[in-house]
């Protein structure tokens, strides 16, 4: 039955059953009311429906009536931004599955696959998505079969496997079009048309996305016309037709917004961006990308997060915004590891690989119709050693592969976290890298801040060049490197300006750093000067050092303290210091 075609004819049969003290049809039809609401986005009605049924005691005594309406509410509850109430009802339905009949498994298995996907928990997704497949199956439930195959299809598409994706899209679909549930047809036709454009499939992609986009017009709903009109606009971007695009994904973002969709919104603000940027309006695209990371936590899944911080990473460095480029794939690094740790773990390809040797499994059942028992016996011995000799293979290849790709995505990780850190002149941290150094320490012990600014830098540079410069700088860090102790960190605090978190917060120890720096940047400038001869000055450097303190531990604080010191240094005539 689709349910909204069949609205009226549905509201008419609640209306009815209530008037007429039907009971028994009254429960049916309230559920299936619910569930009409739902499909209609009309979400404040749903709510005034669900609270006048969902604690009747008539109702709750009909379990698998009573379980559907449960799986409506919790739909609607995750779209509030109250994360508890919809975890609650979740695990309210967990707790019932040991005393729950097969049929009343796949209702609740249903709405679980919808939950951990909206709360991007994927391989939960697969987990209960497989379980109530194969139930769904055994009872020749195949409109349910149909929402299994598809949340599988999905699961594999953020995988990113996507021949499997398609496969089970299509899957979907074929098993929806043997139902008469247009709606979800319609989202099966969508999915599929998705995962071919991924595919490259695009003529073929087209066809599905008219069929969806044609009913979801036809019922008017705008959940579903948001998600279609969003793929159109991304097609006719692939095409380059960025004009028609740009009209498409505009008024998308109006209807998503309207409908609630948020994921939607938020993607089609990206599209908008990255037509922008195709166009040579990068400050414009600049714009909308700063719209979407001021509401990016409207964003269900961190894959999207991730994929959008990357965009902006890259965005900035075009436009040379640096420091926000860096926050961009700072905050990409995160919700990678999120995305990683709810699609990378070793039982999301176990449970792969025993799905497909289910498969193989029912199909060896199968055989048992048209063979003599014997002889199926001695096949069913030989097919399940094959079977699970493969599927022993597949698994350690695949977790192979898992653990390869993870190892590699952290290495890189790892790579640009440290650039963003680190000085590329003098391969020393940079300001964010020595302050991050600093806010560590300085929770942990009590420490002296120093600041050390080298003395007539700007002659040096004015006179002989930014090269000479550069090489007075990496002679400093050199001899920083050699004479501080472990326990002791610098980095270039900015130009020729360096900030030390010494771990002491004794003055003779700071007397005796500077000494020792003072005579190993003498040393490592012996070259420098020999091969300069005009320089004839000692090259030094001034320092102003204030030692923390259980009450005077700010770092903001300590590093104003240090500077008006080191500025005393070079009033009282430079190469020294000066500690408080």
């Amino acid at each position: 039955m689709d349910y909204l075609k069949s609205a009226e004819a549905l509201e008419r049969a609640f209306n009815v059953s209530k008037k007429e003290g039907w009971k028994d049809i009254h429960f049916a039809t309230s559920v299936l009311y619910a569930e009409l609401l739902f499909r209609q986005e009309k979400y404040s009605e749903l709510d005034r429906h669900l609270k006048a049924y969902d604690k009747d005691l008539g109702l709750q005594t009909q379990k698998d009536l009573y379980l559907m309406l449960l799986e409506t509410k919790l739909k609607l509850l995750l779209r509030a931004d109250d994360p508890e109430p919809a975890q609650a009802l979740m695990k309210q339905l967990k707790l019932s599955l040991p005393e729950s009949s097969p049929k009343e498994k796949v209702t609740i298995f249903r709405a679980l696959a919808y939950y951990y996907t909206d709360t991007d928990a994927l391989k939960n997704t697969l987990d209960v998505s497989l379980e109530g497949l194969d139930l769904a199956t055994s009872l020749q439930d195949v409109p349910s079969q149909g929402f299994f195959l598809r949340k599988i299809g999905d699961t594999y598409n953020y995988l990113g496997q996507k021949d499997k994706a398609v496969e089970y899209a299509r899957k979907a679909a074929a098993t929806y079009e043997k139902t008469k549930e247009e709606l979800f047809m319609s989202k099966a036709f969508w999915s599929l048309s998705n995962v071919l454009l991924e595919a490259n499939q695009k003529e073929e992609a087209i066809v599905y996305l008219r069929k969806a986009l044609s009913y979801f017009k036809s019922v008017n709903m705008l959940k579903g016309l948001a998600f279609s009109q969003y793929s159109l606009a991304n097609v006719l971007y692939t095409q380059e037709k960025y004009q028609e695009a740009l009209g498409t994904v505009k008024e998308n973002i109006s209807l998503a917004k309207a409908a609630g969709v948020y994921d939607m919104q938020l993607a089609s603000m990206i599209l908008l961006s990255d037509i922008y940027i195709k166009q040579g309006l990068l400050e414009k695209a600049n714009s909308v990308n700063d719209q979407v990371f001021s509401i990016l936590d409207r964003f269900s899944r961190s894959y999207y997060k991730a994929n959008f911080l990357k965009k902006r990473y890259e965005l900035k460095r075009s436009l040379n915004r640096t420091n926000e480029a860096f926050e961009a794939i700072e905050q990409e690094l995160v919700f990678t590891k999120k995305h990683l740790e709810a699609t990378s773990e070793n039982n999301i390809k176990t449970l792969q690989v025993k799905f497909e040797v289910k498969e193989k499994e029912d199909e060896i059942l199968r055989l048992s119709h048209q063979n003599d028992i014997n002889e199926l016996e001695a096949k069913q011995q030989h097919q399940q050693k094959l079977i699970w000799r493969l599927s022993t293979a597949i698994a350690v290849i695949l977790i192979g592969i898992s653990c390869l790709l993870f190892y590699k995505q952290v290495r890189q990780r790892q790579k640009y976290h440290a650039i963003a850190l680190t000085d590329y002149l003098t391969n020393c941290p940079n300001r964010r890298g020595i302050m991050q150094e600093a806010t560590h320490k300085i929770q942990n012990q009590e420490i002296t801040i120093a600041i050390a600014d080298l003395d007539y830098f700007k002659k040096i540079n004015d006179q002989f060049g930014h090269d000479i410069g550069d090489l007075v700088l990496v002679a400093f860090a050199n001899a920083a490197r050699k004479t501080l102790s472990e326990n002791d960190k610098f980095g270039r605090y900015g130009g020729e300006e360096w900030l030390f978190v010494l771990g002491t917060n004794n003055k003779s120890d700071v007397q005796d750093i500077f000494s020792g720096l003072s005579a190993n940047f003498a040393d490592y400038c012996v070259d420098i000067k020999a091969n300069n001869p005009a320089i004839n000055w000692d090259i030094t450097f001034s320092m102003g050092a204030i030692i923390s303190t259980q009450t005077s531990n700010n770092l903001e604080d300590l590093i104003i303290q240090a500077d008006k010191l080191l500025y005393q240094a070079k009033e009282n005539g430079r190469n020294q210091l000066m500690i408080a």
